[in-house]
């Protein structure tokens, strides 16, 4: 089982739980469970939401509160808990002061839960109150030891009949903190009945959580759920936590634990206010959204430009009039480049959301019309608004850097390293597991080429003799990621290549054997991975709790033995996709310090960019020639500083063929090859 060791505890802003998947892999067995270290419990993922958010969805009057210090006879003042499980009642236990369990009949388990083979480590619940008292599901204690065999399971707690009937408004929250094995899935709702329980009403409970097997959340992870298509103006309302197996996988759940404590249920006191929740570059539902994209990848105008997506919500408990959504990409001096404004009409409140459950947050996409046409860094931001006079606004808005690179295409933040991703411990002594870590990535565009990969190693990378391959796999859907077709190249580690910290840590170049042809049909997984058991480790750094789009894979051990490609993961490491061919400054320098680079894209139609590096100064031209010689186009860029430089040239008008391209620096030249269709 892989594990992340955290190196820097640092997660900004909300992130949410993971979106639908658009690739599916195929796997023959779930990832086994694995213990976790007390230095990973107390690094666990997810973030808790701030004050303010948790204030927001609710906040307002209290209309009933649980700390369990009576355990299941309650300690609300409205009546005792009921519970049930597939254990027949031996997984929910009750934690007293002084961290013992008791089952929902009195009888004390004689373990401090977690208890499980796999979670001794994991220690009590970060919750407010937990030193007088919290539950919990302790599936992992039941079904220990796992060598005896195991069981996947069911079971939930349930509220004593509340009476919500003056209160339009209802929102629970509470504090709590799990781990769940074997699919990514969370198995863990929140659920509501307003007719004594005849029929219930399910809402996900992971909260920020995104969602990946074998994971740790924070401790303590707050949540917060708006019922009120449920339960507002309601006179027989409960709530239920249920452990449930998820409907997307059926059975596969059955180890490790949920804690909860402090369940809060209080009205929104907030009437007007439109959340911008999160902000997406590119549409992370269908495919992937990145950080750094080479300019040859853009969207162009003709196919919409940039898209731009917002998750956000009505957080106040009225509806919202006349809401609308503004778009403007900015430049690195705050310049406006381009302005987009979407109308949404009528964002409903919870309690009158058309569908019920209703969406944590909803989603717009935005196409923008603009392309980048220079490297660079750029802003994207996004407003919310109605008409209504919003009570937060300060929330509204959010923005992002986006980079257009020459050749890197990249999920990862370079800025905010704080995971390493890491093998875990052979059953061999002495040795690591086998480890792998990549990333999804798709062409918009046809024509580009890919060199090679770069790769920021972590820490605790090497150490011994180590040898690990760069793949690219082009991923078919019939067989699943494992079993797709891949180019690989070999490779020794070279322990020059760790760094001494995530802050001095550097991309290390590794380029393919031969350059591979992408095309605009595939998806492609760019990876490092070693399948073997070794005396040293293969880590990679990374950015903690960011793979909202599913674009990341762990190469991770089945329930069956066997290692395979896992998808939905919580962290996302820093492997690029490199799609120029690169040489080293000695190399440039050799050549008299110019560089001209393959032209983007290639096969051309209509224009092509050609891209070209100058050591220093330099006077430059760029000829463009039939195969017998024949100048067709020269464009004169006249004195150029040193730096990284590109000149777009027009060929729509010449018939298909091969053509060569040449960079005349002060008279040196520099010649290669393209092709028009």
């Amino acid at each position: 089982m892989k594990h992340f060791t955290l190196i820097l505890i640092a997660f900004l802003g909300l992130t949410l739980g993971s979106q639908a998947q658009r690739i599916t892999d195929v796997y023959t067995f779930a990832q086994v469970p694995a213990s976790l270290s007390q230095a990973e419990a107390e690094t666990m993922r997810g973030t808790s939401e701030s004050a303010l958010e948790v204030a927001q969805r609710g906040g307002g009057s209290v209309l009933f509160y649980e700390d369990f210090a009576n355990g299941f006879e309650g300690n609300n003042g409205v009546g005792a808990w009921t519970a049930e499980d597939t254990g027949e009642g031996g997984i929910w236990q009750a934690v007293d002061e002084a961290g013992n369990g008791y089952y929902a009949d009195g009888t004390a388990s004689g373990v401090q839960p977690p208890a499980g083979e796999f979670s001794t480590n994991i220690g009590t619940i970060n919750s407010t109150t937990a030193d007088n008292g919290w539950m919990v599901f302790d599936c992992d204690y039941f079904n220990t030891p796992i060598s005896e065999g195991y069981e996947n399971t069911e079971g939930w707690i349930t509220s004593p009949s509340l009476d919500m009937s003056a209160t339009g408004s209802v929102v629970v929250t509470w504090e709590q903190y799990f781990r769940y094995c074997c699919y990514p899935y969370a198995p863990i709702y929140l659920e509501v009945s307003n007719d004594g329980g005849a029929t219930w009403t399910t809402f996900d409970a992971h909260g920020t959580f995104i969602e990946s097997a074998n994971s740790a959340s924070v401790n303590v992870l707050t949540t917060s759920v708006d019922i009120s298509c449920v339960a507002a103006y309601a006179a027989d309302v409960q709530v239920r936590f249920s452990y449930l197996q998820a409907p997307e996988t059926g059975d596969a759940y059955s180890h490790y634990y949920w804690g909860i404590d402090d369940v809060t249920i209080s009205e929104n006191p907030v009437s007007n206010d439109l959340t911008a929740v999160q902000l997406t570059n590119g549409d992370v539902y269908n495919v992937f959204e990145y950080r750094v994209t080479p300019l040859e990848q853009a969207i162009p105008e003709a196919d919409g430009g940039l898209l731009a997506g917002l998750l956000y919500r009505n957080s106040g408990n009225a509806n919202q009039d006349e809401s609308i959504v503004t778009i403007e990409v900015l430049d690195e001096d705050g310049n406006v480049l381009s302005t987009t404004i979407e109308e949404l009409g009528t964002v409903n409140s919870f309690a009158n959301a058309v569908n019920c459950p209703a969406s944590p947050q909803d989603t717009v996409y935005i196409a923008t019309g603009w392309t980048p046409t220079e490297i660079g860094n750029y802003v994207l931001q996004a407003t919310i608004s109605s008409a209504n006079e919003d009570e937060n606004p300060d929330d509204n808005t959010m923005s992002k850097v986006i980079v257009y690179s020459d050749d890197e295409y990249g999920h990862d933040d370079e800025g905010a390293l704080d995971v390493e991703f890491a093998p875990g411990d052979s059953d061999i002594e002495g040795l690591f597991n086998p480890a792998g870590y990549g990333n999804y990535y798709h062409m918009h565009n046809a024509g580009s080429m890919a060199y090679g990969v770069t790769v920021r190693f972590g820490p605790n990378c090497g150490g011994g003799d180590l040898e690990f391959e760069t793949r690219l796999y082009t991923y078919d859907g019939a067989v699943g990621l494992t079993d797709s077709p891949f180019e690989t190249t070999y490779w020794a580690y070279d322990d020059a290549w760790t760094p001494g910290s995530a802050e001095n840590s550097d991309f290390v170049y590794l380029p393919f054997e031969d350059p591979i042809e992408l095309t605009d049909e595939n998806f492609y997984f760019a990876s490092v991975i070693n399948e073997f058991e070794s005396e040293a480790q293969l880590t990679v750094l990374g950015n903690a709790n960011s793979d909202t789009d599913n674009s990341t894979g762990d190469y991770g051990l089945t329930g069956a033995g066997d290692f395979v490609w896992f998808t939905s993961q919580t962290a996302t490491p820093a492997i690029r996709l490199i799609m120029s061919e690169r040489v080293g400054i000695d190399e440039i320098a050799n050549r008299n310090g110019i560089e001209l680079r393959q032209n983007v894209p290639n096969p051309a139609n209509g224009t092509t960019m050609i891209r070209y590096e100058l050591l220093q100064s330099r006077n430059v031209t760029v000829e463009l020639r039939d195969l017998q010689g024949r100048l067709i186009q020269a464009v004169e860029r006249g004195q150029l500083p040193a730096g990284t430089h590109q000149t777009e040239l027009n060929v729509s008008n010449l018939q298909g063929g091969i053509y060569t391209y040449t960079l005349v620096a002060d008279g040196m030249r520099l010649t290669k090859k393209m092709m028009v269709k």
